[in-house]
């Protein structure tokens, strides 16, 4: 019993301070771009009134949310950058930005066209919307009623007014259950498709639904993919693996100055954090066990502890508590090992 308590309450924590001071290092660089990862937006006002679903946290952010962000981005200085301006900076063809971020979409919602575009015009931001051209079956059910897919001309569009268009694959699949010739079938694809709309090359693509792999990322380096984003989170910078770029997840209910706290250094920390224990159903079963398990937690009314301020104080707690334990084990091992009357 004394060894499983020391492997649990010494060995154990000695290697999670060690992976935490690594997050620590990450995060505080100075070269730190915070990439923000969005889905769709949808309208609160409709949402108030009854006339649209709204029970999906994690996907979906307000509108009146997203303007406000975008407000803070431009008072606060921040400027926004695209993926070709990153793989600038970190080959010193471009000087780093006081304040840089990046500004994602996946999956090409038709909201990012009708709400979110108008933002982004309104303060020069650009952002990057990766675009899944022929979405399939699954896609469409989880968006019907609420919202669709972009047409080509708003592609077109949006490509000529700041908006980088890139690949999410062809019809938003899971990479890793696919074998190679369809998996390499969905990234050519989807690259020739999109620049055929924009006239401009894509060389960026955003993996969905939880399937990256190490399979996954030597298909996407094959096909001569620059960078890719996966389901990592925190901030990137110049030490970061390009075909496997951290974002940080904005959620619906995000106040501004949450969203101000999302782009700090310290908020990150926890992020990466949060991230890895999300992604523990991803690592050991696949997309398949990870959709199982966030349908079942997310589902009724407990959800709202999974949303990401719950789950901070939750792990806080949790690291409280197992604190408290390992100095209760080591207070029994000095009472019995060193103090007078103690026997090993």
């Amino acid at each position: 019993m004394i060894v499983f308590g020391i492997i649990v309450f010494w060995m154990l924590p000695i290697m999670g301070m060690l992976w935490i001071l690594h997050i620590i290092y990450l995060e505080y660089r100075h070269d730190r771009i915070p990439i923000l990862l969005y889905h769709r937006l949808i309208s609160r006002d409709a949402v108030n009134r009854g006339e649209i679903r709204d029970d999906e946290m994690i996907f979906v952010s307000y509108d009146v949310s997203f303007a406000e962000q975008m407000e803070h981005l431009h008072k606060a200085g921040y400027t926004t950058l695209d993926f070709d301006d990153y793989l600038a900076i970190r080959e010193d063809k471009m000087p780093l930005p006081e304040k840089p971020v990046i500004i994602t979409f996946d999956d090409g919602y038709l909201s990012t066209y009708t709400m979110a575009f108008p933002e982004l015009k309104k303060y020069g931001h650009k952002a990057t919307i990766f675009v899944a051209l022929r979405p399939n079956d699954y896609s469409f059910r989880c968006v019907e009623g609420v919202d669709s897919f972009l047409a080509h001309a708003q592609i077109r569009e949006m490509a000529d007014h700041n908006i980088s268009i890139q690949s999410h694959t062809l019809t938003h699949c899971v990479l890793s259950a696919l074998d190679e010739d369809d998996a390499l079938y969905e990234l050519t694809e989807s690259r020739r498709q999109i620049s055929e709309i924009t006239g401009r090359t894509v060389e960026h693509v955003a993996i969905p639904r939880a399937g990256y792999s190490r399979t996954t990322r030597n298909l996407v380096k094959r096909v001569d993919y620059k960078t890719a984003c996966c389901n990592n989170k925190g901030t990137a910078n110049n030490l970061s693996d390009l075909l496997a770029l951290p974002r940080i997840v904005i959620e619906r209910g995000i106040s501004v100055t949450d969203f101000a706290r999302c782009l700090t250094p310290r908020s990150s920390v926890m992020l990466r954090i949060i991230g890895n224990i999300k992604r523990i159903p991803e690592r050991i079963g696949g997309p398949q066990l990870a959709k199982k398990v966030r349908d079942l937690l997310y589902a009724g009314s407990l959800r709202s502890l999974f949303e990401t301020r719950s789950l901070k104080m939750m792990v806080a707690g949790f690291a409280m508590l197992y604190l408290l334990g390992s100095v209760l084990f080591t207070w029994y091992l000095m009472a019995r090992w060193v103090f007078p009357g103690g026997t090993p």
